[in-house]
């Protein structure tokens, strides 16, 4: 198995990152039904004008009440999509960072879906990423959930 290049640990196969996207956003659905009652226009307008200091604010202020203090974050990039005839898209890059387990994913907020791709897991030096390790890592990054 490669190592990712910048943290050394083995990455996960694309295989895995299928059925993590499942167990991942189920895991952060509390912190995305918060963050999803900012106003759309204002978040394409802040992704447009390149406000990422308000958008690393509202991933902040809405993982709060979920996820241990910096568990859950912007990764300052952004996009929209406009397309002709089709619902506006934001996409925004985030990172879920535990001791235990690292991840890399986009927040694809759309006008009729909202979803998660995950780029990238790392999982220590697994060969590869064990589901049911993989949900205990994000269960325990929540708040109010025993050690």
């Amino acid at each position: 198995m490669p190592t990712h290049p910048a943290y050394g640990a083995a990455a996960v196969s694309d295989a895995a990152l299928a059925g993590a996207e499942r167990v991942f956003a189920t895991a952060i659905r509390d912190f995305i039904a918060e963050f999803c009652l900012l106003d759309g226009s204002v978040l394409i307008g802040w992704v447009r004008s390149g406000f990422h200091g308000n958008i690393a604010d509202l991933v902040a202020s809405s993982a709060e009440p979920f996820f241990k203090e910096s568990t859950l974050s912007y990764a300052d990039g952004a996009d929209v999509r406009l397309d002709w005839g089709q619902s506006v898209t934001v996409m925004l890059d985030m990172e879920f960072v535990t001791e235990a387990v690292t991840v890399f994913f986009k927040l694809v907020l759309d006008g009729y879906y909202v979803g998660v791709a995950i780029q990238d897991i790392l999982a220590g030096d697994q060969p590869d990423l064990d589901l049911g390790r993989f949900e205990a890592a994000l269960s325990h990054a929540r708040l109010g959930l025993p050690q």
